[in-house]
């Protein structure tokens, strides 16, 4: 059992971002079996170069829910999975940085399809995301949101 995952961080320095988009795809090898996606509110500014690049304004994630609030969620969606991202050290980074603010140690096996790319596809012009679901027919819609990224991940 897999959970595919994407966030999107709010652009602050290295361990002081917090996360401002999330998506979950639970997936057990042949279909989608449950799903989380949501924005957050992080509580702290959006730098102009995040909102640029993700859409996501300081508006969007007001009244959006805060980490505490989905954790449980979280927790409970990718219990029992193998985490994976492309570039999952930060997607878990972010993740296991927001339960220990929270005093909860999240610890999960990840999976990286940066590295599996590399060995499937030893001559892609690029390991980017975007070009390289677009090198294979994979549609990616809503690029740098996680939905999108996620969803372009699993597939």
């Amino acid at each position: 059992m897999y959970s595919i995952v994407d966030i999107e961080g709010n652009g602050a320095g290295y361990r002081q971002e917090s996360i401002i988009d999330i998506a979950v795809f639970k997936f057990d090898g042949h279909e989608i079996v449950d799903q989380f996606m949501s924005l957050v509110n992080p509580e702290s500014d959006i730098t102009p170069f995040v909102q640029k690049l993700t859409g996501i304004t300081p508006k969007m994630v007001k009244t959006a829910p805060k980490f505490h609030e989905i954790a449980k969620r979280i927790v409970e969606i990718t219990e029992g999975t193998t985490l994976v991202g492309h570039n999952i050290d930060f997607d878990y980074r972010m993740l296991r940085q927001e339960f220990k603010k929270l005093g909860y140690q999240f610890k999960i096996n990840t999976l990286d399809t940066v590295p599996l790319a590399k060995k499937l596809l030893p001559d892609a012009e690029s390991y980017s995301l975007g070009k390289l679901v677009k090198s294979v027919g994979i549609p990616l819609l809503e690029a740098h949101r996680a939905s999108g990224d996620a969803r372009a991940t699993l597939d």
